[in-house]
């Protein structure tokens, strides 16, 4: 007779070892840690821009008290400054958590059309609270270096090319240690041509269709992260019938958060780590 000392724990290896013979790792013999974790049978919890109740979002001491609170992803935003370089930011335009325009006069200054030299005159922190005074515009290099320390960043491209990504990412030995998302699912198809390895998860708002859907997967991405509002038990049980993980974006209330732990929504992107984190494992610890 098979005697199991600790069920939980048995159980839980056992879904592992379910997931990672699902399509998500189809194409790789020896999955890498980003591919394990998304595998994992417990609800993960991302920290949205960081811990962006807490600090301001898409900074350092965002992403710093995120991997604190035991956030299994941050999540950020990039684009790319006028000389190339990928920074963290979540607009287009650098008005609503920067001083740019007491310090430069005008309005709807846009971050693109500024080189990394002056954006790092810029305080990204004060509009928050003035303890975070002088607070810069992260890098992507400094934003993956501060996460991966504790975590794993989940990397959202507002704007930039594959290639770049791929090539930072490399040259960071980071390729199966991260996870990327957009709503460009081109953009997505781009990157996974280039590193198939990639772990990518296809974001997507509004009516969730089986058309989506099949558009979603053939794009390389086996992580489909839907708009709270259209996410179901019904998506969700789609998404798994087809080897996915569901993930749904961007949730704080609780009682919501329970609601779809108890729909099997396998990972949630929230502004509160802690607390979700705290729902969760209440609501439905482990699978």
């Amino acid at each position: 007779m098979l005697r199991i000392s600790n069920p939980i724990t048995f159980f839980g290896v056992i879904g592992l070892a379910a997931s990672l013979s699902s399509p998500l790792f189809a194409e790789s013999p020896s999955p890498g840690p980003a591919a394990r974790l998304v595998a994992r049978p417990e609800i993960l919890i991302i920290a949205h821009r960081g811990d962006s109740k807490v600090a301001p979002e898409n900074t350092l001491p965002a992403f710093s008290s995120a991997v604190q609170a035991g956030a299994d992803l941050v999540e950020l935003d990039y684009y790319h400054s006028a000389d190339g370089v990928p920074v963290v930011f979540h607009d287009d335009e650098l008005d609503r958590t920067t001083n740019a325009v007491s310090l430069w006069g005008g309005a709807k200054w846009k971050l693109a059309s500024k080189k990394l030299a002056d954006l790092r005159t810029l305080d990204a922190g004060s509009w928050f609270n003035a303890k975070f005074t002088g607070t810069q515009i992260p890098t992507l290099v400094e934003a993956l270096d501060t996460i991966q320390t504790g975590s794993v960043t989940l990397i959202e491209r507002k704007e930039g090319d594959p290639a770049t990504c791929v090539a930072l990412l490399k040259e960071k030995n980071l390729l199966d240690r991260v996870v990327v998302q957009s709503f460009d699912w081109e953009y997505l198809e781009g990157c996974h041509r280039l590193a198939p390895q990639l772990v990518l998860a296809a974001l997507g708002h509004k009516e969730f269709t089986p058309e989506k859907l099949e558009k979603a997967l053939q794009t390389g991405a086996r992580v489909i992260a839907w708009e709270d509002k259209f996410t179901s038990a019904d998506s969700i049980a789609a998404i798994h019938a087809r080897g996915g993980k569901a993930w749904v974006w961007t949730v704080d209330d609780p009682r919501r958060i329970g609601e779809l732990a108890q729909d099997k929504i396998d990972g949630v992107i929230t502004n509160r780590p802690a607390q979700t984190r705290t729902t969760v494992m209440a609501a439905r610890p482990i699978r």
